[in-house]
């Protein structure tokens, strides 16, 4: 259970014995874990350098187990730290060497869902500092993908994650409550009526986008590298951005039921009637006497005028 901070199998079985029997001499505790007081001798060293144990008297005695594991935790969070900061400079080495003995592998063709969704997962996983992404359909994930239990490790670490979702992918069952889930948990969404591709750029490194906008859009897609390609397609993302509605709204009071908040987010998101019915399971009615509600709320005569006048109160 250990290993993952540096104590191996038989060094914890050695340092169990010791909390179980403290101050145990070295001769007791060799006949305890069944081993020989040669092989007994380096392994108490091993524990003594990790802060595990200490010299008492004859024998050795365990330290107190929480802030010690505590700091070997935080010892290899900040090795591992290290060893994400190397990687950004020899992937930055590697793309150099890359594009002066081959210039033509700074775009990657993958092909097919296995192999697209391996990829993919590599380059999100690997994420340092920002990932940038239009999210349409169709998707290459697997039926029990897990989108927020594959992304709140990214927030927890610090990524910034920037979404702009098209009306379509919002529209897909339980995709409105994960996304607000999703931001409520750090990642900045926003939607638009229609996006033109599929795109995912990670680091402003790498990019993955899809190579037709079809149903065939999960059969191959190009994972672009530095260049100027990328460059393009960093300055494309960042223009949807600009122009995109924000998803989340601001925490501010409105006078609304919750039930009205929620119609006029999803009005915000470009929602249709008919598709908030269906997303709230209630009735096209029922969502025209919310609307109304909001209209009047919000001093408005129209839905585009509620929809500005929303914006200006930061209610959107």
């Amino acid at each position: 259970m250990l290993r993952a901070v540096g104590v191996e199998e038989f060094d914890e079985r050695v340092y169990r014995a010791l909390l179980r029997r403290p101050g145990a001499r070295p001769a007791e505790l060799a006949s305890i874990v069944d081993s020989t007081l040669t092989a007994l001798g380096p392994v108490l060293s091993r524990l003594s350098a990790l802060g595990l144990v200490r010299a008492a008297g004859d024998g050795y005695a365990p330290n107190d187990p929480e802030p010690a594991l505590a700091a070997l935790v935080h010892r290899r969070a900040a090795e591992l730290q290290a060893v994400r900061a190397a990687a950004t400079e020899l992937t930055a080495d590697f793309r150099i060497g890359r594009l002066r003995a081959h210039p033509g592998q700074l775009v990657e063709v993958v092909t097919g869902r296995q192999d697209i969704y391996r990829r993919t997962m590599e380059l999100y996983e690997g994420a340092t500092s920002e990932i940038m992404a239009f999210e349409r359909p169709p998707y290459a994930v697997p039926p029990d993908f897990d989108e927020v239990a594959a992304e709140l490790p990214l927030l927890e670490r610090g990524v910034a994650l920037r979404v702009v979702y098209c009306a379509e992918a919002l529209a897909a069952p339980k995709k409105f409550d994960i996304v607000r889930t999703l931001t409520e948990h750090g990642e900045l969404a926003r939607t638009l009526p229609a996006l033109p591709l599929k795109l995912m750029i990670v680091d402003r490194r790498a990019a993955r986008v899809s190579l037709t906008t079809d149903v065939y859009a999960t059969e191959s897609v190009a994972i672009i590298h530095s260049s100027g390609l990328l460059d393009a397609l960093i300055a494309l993302f960042e223009a949807y951005w600009g122009r995109a509605h924000p998803i989340g709204g601001g925490a501010v009071a409105t006078g609304l039921s919750k039930e009205e908040e929620r119609v006029l987010e999803l009005l915000g998101a470009g929602f249709k009637d008919e598709a908030i019915a269906r997303n709230l399971r209630t009735s096209m009615r029922t969502v025209g006497r919310r609307v109304e509600r909001i209209l009047a709320r919000l001093d408005a005569a129209t839905r585009f005028q509620a929809g500005a006048q929303a914006a200006r109160r930061n209610w959107l």
